[in-house]
């Protein structure tokens, strides 16, 4: 298949026709690309950065104070100019985030099920604590029961300790060897999971991305368009990851095409990393002029960059 060339259309078209949402978009991008660049960014260079995706000035400031009226986003102000960065919750939420969608691989399983009882939670706490375990693949096995396919349980602690109810949640690990109870919990899984479905979003991400590899853009607009491709392609991707608990293979349909995705993902990613690298650090500001190289923690993502 030839390669696709990189184009500000196909980029503006991806996003409407994903109905991406401007709010969405900047959290993907502080996610992304300011957390690991200083932390800091200009109001102005944001607006920048996300016109060519379809995004007004409007829309973006309207975005940004929402943001940070929810508690996502803080701000300086430098006389006229304003400026953002993650606040510390926003920070912990995207390091959990960040372990999934740059992940070196799929993770191996030895069987354990963690489950998790909100016992103790308070009802204003419950919704919350329930979104942070859904984007962490949990899901509701039975009711007032959720599980997550894995032993790993960093994140959940984290979150415990974040929402303060370490001692008001029940924490059980759970394996069974037993033929049938396997089968059945195959089936749950199908079911409670929908696997049909985040398989359908799986082959499209591969159906629009694929095409891209190996492709070269020359001109004084290829940096950008990397930047702008690589933004949208791991925003693409993380919405996928909201529905995705990573499955161990054994509990996956064969041919599974979320392990395709993710490696070409990395690929991709690879790809366009020096151009969008270049891009964000000589167009992109802070208060200090262009945003700094990317720290250590950034090469660390898909297994070493």
């Amino acid at each position: 298949m030839a390669a696709k060339p990189i184009s500000s259309e196909a980029i503006a078209e991806r996003v409407s026709g994903q109905g991406i949402s401007c709010t969405s978009m900047v959290i993907t991008l502080f996610g992304d690309t300011v957390a690991v660049h200083g932390g800091w960014i200009w109001l102005g260079s944001l607006i920048n950065a996300l016109e060519p995706m379809g995004f007004s000035e409007r829309l973006v400031r309207t975005a940004v104070f929402r943001l940070v009226q929810q508690g996502w986003l803080q701000v300086n102000k430098v006389g006229r100019r304003s400026y953002y960065c993650l606040t510390d919750s926003a920070k912990a939420e995207h390091d959990k985030a960040n372990r999934r969608i740059y992940a070196a691989g799929h993770p191996r399983w030895d069987g354990t099920w963690t489950l998790v009882m909100p016992l103790g939670v308070s009802d204003e706490l419950r919704e919350p604590l329930r979104k942070s375990l859904l984007w962490q693949g949990y899901n509701t096995l039975l009711p007032g029961l959720l599980a997550h396919p894995s032993s790993d349980r960093r994140s959940l602690n984290e979150t415990l300790q974040e929402f303060n109810i370490t001692g008001d949640v029940l924490v059980f690990s759970a394996t069974t060897d037993e033929p049938a109870s396997l089968q059945l919990v195959k089936k749950l899984v199908q079911e409670r999971w929908r696997l049909e479905e985040l398989g359908v979003l799986y082959r499209e991400f591969l159906d629009f991305y694929r095409p891209f590899v190996g492709a070269r853009q020359s001109g004084d607009s290829a940096e950008q368009q990397a930047f702008l491709l690589r933004t949208v392609m791991v925003h693409d991707y993380r919405r996928i990851l909201l529905r995705d608990p990573d499955f161990p293979e054994k509990m996956l349909p064969s041919g599974w095409a979320g392990l395709e995705a993710q490696q070409l993902l990395q690929r991709l990613y690879r790809q366009w990393l020096t151009p969008s690298s270049c891009f964000i650090e000589s167009q992109l500001n802070n208060a200090q002029g262009p945003l700094p190289a990317a720290s250590e923690s950034f090469y660390q993502r898909l297994g070493g960059l």
